[in-house]
């Protein structure tokens, strides 16, 4: 008995490790309970969303419609890839840090909503670690699309089958086997470490999910 409370002291004594969230989920949500750091995993997202948000940059240049750009070959507008590639990384850098800081928020409102005490620091640690699984899977897309030669890194979604109508291939990215795993273990976050039931912790998820397949839409209808 001793011997499992003392074991059980070590897992928890530990601060929750970035990519152990990809396979042990469970344990760095025990961890979190006790110690939830944000600086560390905060640079090191922000260092990643930097190198896959370059990856990303570079295969959107095989894009047609840049390439059959008339109006910047008529100007002689010409931008090197390291341009490209450093605009990029920067977009990346600052988008996921604003990222983890709107969503944050969002489920704070929700825990004050739901009368949970949670603090902000908690859940933005939690926001900061189980974002790894989207990093990771925009990564993987990004690799498919250099393999194949493709210029979207949205392979693992719903949007490859939708090419010819611009909004629905916009929301068909929502759909993407790699969020649907975010946003599971993002629940069991909330249930570990915020204390939320099963019903309350798959209820915010869910909204979080239509707001954001809610400004995709709305940023796809200004486009067309």
């Amino acid at each position: 008995m001793q011997a499992e409370v003392n074991l059980e002291e070590v897992k928890t004594s530990k601060k929750p490790n970035l990519f152990g969230m990809l396979f042990s989920p469970s344990l760095q949500f025990e961890r979190m309970k006790v110690k939830a750091p944000i600086a560390l995993p905060l640079i090191m997202m922000m260092i990643f969303a930097g190198i896959t948000s370059a990856l990303v940059a570079y295969i959107s240049l095989g894009n047609p419609i840049l390439q059959e750009n008339e109006e910047l070959a008529e100007l002689g507008i010409d931008i090197p890839v390291g341009v490209t590639l450093g605009m990029g990384a920067a977009t990346g850098v600052i988008g996921v840090a604003i990222g983890f800081l709107l969503v944050a928020l969002f489920y704070k409102v929700a825990m004050m909503i739901i009368g949970n005490d949670t603090t902000f620091k908690t859940l933005f640690s939690l926001v900061v670690h189980v974002s790894i699984i989207s990093t990771v899977g925009l990564l993987l897309n990004g690799l498919i699309a250099l393999a194949i030669g493709g210029y979207e890194p949205y392979y693992t979604s719903l949007a490859p089958l939708f090419v010819d109508n611009q909004l629905i291939h916009t929301i068909a990215v929502n759909f993407d086997i790699i969020h649907v795993w975010y946003y599971v273990v993002f629940a069991l976050g909330l249930q570990a470490v915020a204390g939320l039931s099963k019903k309350q912790a798959i209820t915010v998820v869910i909204i979080e999910f239509i707001i954001g397949v809610g400004f995709s839409s709305i940023g796809a209808f200004f486009a067309i």
